[in-house]
């Protein structure tokens, strides 16, 4: 290979390297899993019905009939909503699963996902269940495990809608979150290095889905082997 080809592959596969390592999968904000199998009724007429997805108050939806079932409901909903212009995720089935991203910076502040049938009288119920994405909701802040202590000291804030990632700030600082401990109802933190000893800081718990941050108090201590002077 001629040395100025070799040094251009040599480029090109160093630059394939970096973005590879700074590609960053998205996070999707939640998803739903559809579930049930198609209704027939005695007389031998087969349920229809739809499956709407309501985020942000834009509602998309999707028919099942005779021949439908969990993966097919899922998979023409998931691209019913990412080819919709108006809605505000984007959406991508896995067998019978939907997972949601954010569109660029959407807020998203409410979604959920219903099935109905098109004939309650004769079907009690929708022959698909949705299970999992409902009704979003703020992250709340019920207790810290500490309500006081010394930067970098660990703490676990319980609370609900933690959703499944986002940011903590502690003074308006952001706070490190111990790996792989972010869920829906708990996160533990180290209370970030350089607050002043005796700072009531506002603990600001913000998700990936809402952007909405909720605060909860935490007195800063001196540091570690330190006394009041």
């Amino acid at each position: 290979m001629h040395w100025k080809f070799q040094k251009y592959a040599v480029l090109l596969a160093a630059s394939l390297a970096i973005g590879q390592s700074a590609y960053a999968a998205p996070i999707p904000i939640g998803s739903i899993t559809i579930s049930g199998t198609e209704h027939q009724a005695s007389t031998g007429a087969w349920d229809t019905g739809t499956v709407t997805a309501t985020i942000n108050g834009v509602s998309i939806s999707v028919k099942y009939g005779q021949y439908s079932n969990p993966a097919s409901v899922a998979s023409a909903l998931a691209a019913t909503i990412s080819q919709n212009c108006t809605s505000q995720v984007y959406a991508k089935a896995t067998g019978a699963m939907i997972s949601f991203y954010k569109k660029g910076t959407n807020v998203i502040s409410s979604a959920k996902v219903t099935s109905t049938s098109d004939n309650p009288s004769v079907f009690s119920s929708s022959s698909f269940l949705v299970d999992g994405l409902s009704d979003i909701l703020p992250p709340q802040i019920t207790a810290l495990s500490l309500s006081e202590g010394p930067p970098s000291v660990g703490v676990v804030i319980t609370g609900v809608n933690f959703g499944n990632g986002g940011t903590v700030k502690i003074g308006g600082i952001p706070a490190a979150v111990v790996p792989n401990t972010w869920t829906s109802t708990s996160i533990t933190v180290q209370i970030p290095a350089g607050l002043a000893a005796g700072t009531v800081a506002d603990v600001i718990v913000t998700t990936w889905i809402m952007n909405i941050g909720q605060s909860f108090n935490f007195t800063v201590d001196p540091p570690f082997g330190c006394d009041w002077m």
